[in-house]
């Protein structure tokens, strides 16, 4: 079936998993995603995250589809608008780094690569806006149902541990390197193994992969035991 990848807009937002399109864990602080559920409009407080963050800092998430069925999405920014961030005892993020805040994928679609591929884009956007670094912050006794990825996940796909926490640990992707590699690869005319995806764009990345490139999570107050969906390469 043939997958593929669109940018997380308002129109695009309501084919976010129902438990996903109202949660607000990343998109406010602590106090103001408690008085958004008091109110009962955890999904407007959304709506007005992402529109503010397309306008001032540009696209911020992908969603997957294959076929019509919503396969996984990705989210990011920049620290700045991301209130949450600034609540983990591993934190802040680095200034010259995009904030990956959280990634899901269908269980049907677990073990398609699906999970790497929604890193792959994010880091081939934020390249392109000259960041050069992704941070996030994993979950390192990777339980169910957390709006944070297992940190063995974003291990297994590059991302090293710049500061320990016995449970969120900050990660870090540097995609610098990686875009050194591929100027030299290019250079020299010779594509193989050591060539990297981090500088392609998404018709590259489609060449290079050999398919179209593709682009929910429970509300909680703390970083904990919620997650929507499954992250496997």
């Amino acid at each position: 079936m043939h997958r593929r990848m669109v940018n997380l807009t308002l129109d695009s937002l309501e084919d976010l998993p129902g438990r996903c399109r109202a949660c607000v864990f990343w998109e406010l602080s602590p106090l103001c995603a408690e008085a958004a559920r008091d109110v009962g409009e955890p999904a407007l407080e959304k709506e007005a995250w992402l529109s503010h963050t397309l306008l001032e800092w540009g696209g911020c998430g992908r969603i997957a589809y294959e076929g019509d069925e919503v396969a996984g999405y990705v989210t990011y920014a920049s620290p700045k608008f991301v209130p949450r961030s600034m609540e983990f005892p591993s934190g802040p993020v680095s200034p010259d780094a995009a904030l990956l805040m959280t990634a899901f994928v269908n269980p049907t679609y677990a073990g398609t690569g699906l999970g790497r591929q929604l890193v792959q884009t994010v880091a081939a956007d934020v390249a392109r806006r000259g960041i050069y670094a992704i941070e996030t912050f994993g979950d390192a006794k990777g339980e169910a149902r957390a709006c944070l990825v297992p940190a063995d996940f974003y291990r297994s796909v590059g991302f090293k541990t710049v500061r320990q926490d016995p449970r969120y640990p900050r990660l870090r992707l540097e995609l610098r390197s990686a875009l050194d590699r591929s100027v030299e690869a290019e250079e020299s005319s010779v594509f193989n193994d050591s060539v990297e995806w981090f500088k392609l764009d998404d018709l590259e990345l489609e060449q290079f992969f050999g398919e179209p490139t593709t682009g929910g999570h429970s509300r909680t107050d703390r970083p904990g035991p919620q997650r929507g969906g499954e992250l496997f390469d």
